[in-house]
């Protein structure tokens, strides 16, 4: 007997073994992998209600950098715990959810934090996204949630400006009329919002 059909019948007898249990015991023994944690329960993008913007913290010594200089600045949840999101929005529109990332995994959190030092403490630069222009601005928005969102990751701008209170009005042709004033009658509030702009020289 060759070694390949020795450790063909060595396999055999092993499934054997697991599906009819071991010693005789009547109940087969089904063995399953352990399953992942998933956030499929919880919150959706949809489901989030805001009680407007400011209500965490956003502060950083410097509301100007150079291009390519690191930027960092800290995140409070003004007592409040519950799951932090960190985004990025750009000039475009489009986002960039900077935590949870690969490095720092999503935990309930409460209390003032420094980005990116205690979130994975990745290398964040200041880039333009304009050609030619002096300066650039750069938004990053912090949300608190009661539970994780499940799909966090389609979040949008227009998520964004909901959940700080930002409406858009159709009266008007072509411009947009934004009420800053938030949606603070709202009862059941799930989410917390915090922004912080950077100019980029």
């Amino acid at each position: 007997m060759n070694k390949q059909q020795l450790l063909k019948l060595t396999v055999l007898a092993l499934t054997a073994s697991i599906a009819l249990g071991c010693k005789g015991d009547p109940k087969p023994q089904v063995l399953t992998p352990p399953v992942a944690q998933t956030q499929s329960e919880g919150s959706t993008l949809a489901t989030l209600q805001s009680s407007g913007i400011s209500t965490l913290a956003l502060k950083s010594v410097t509301k100007e950098y150079k291009e390519n200089q690191s930027i960092a600045f800290t995140v409070n949840t003004m007592g409040k715990a519950g799951y932090l999101y960190i985004i990025y929005l750009d000039n475009k529109g489009e986002t960039q959810l900077l935590y949870p990332n690969a490095r720092s995994p999503l935990t309930e959190l409460s209390g003032e934090y420094t980005f990116p030092r205690d979130f994975g403490n990745m290398n964040i630069r200041a880039t333009k996204d304009c050609n030619g222009c002096s300066e650039d601005k750069t938004t990053i928005y912090a949300i608190l949630t009661k539970e994780p969102v499940s799909d966090i990751k389609n979040i949008t701008k227009a998520h964004l400006l909901k959940f700080a209170g930002i409406k858009s009005s159709k009266s008007q042709g072509k411009g947009l009329n934004m009420d800053l004033g938030g949606e603070s009658g709202t009862g059941n509030t799930n989410v917390n919002i915090g922004q912080i702009e950077f100019l980029v020289k």
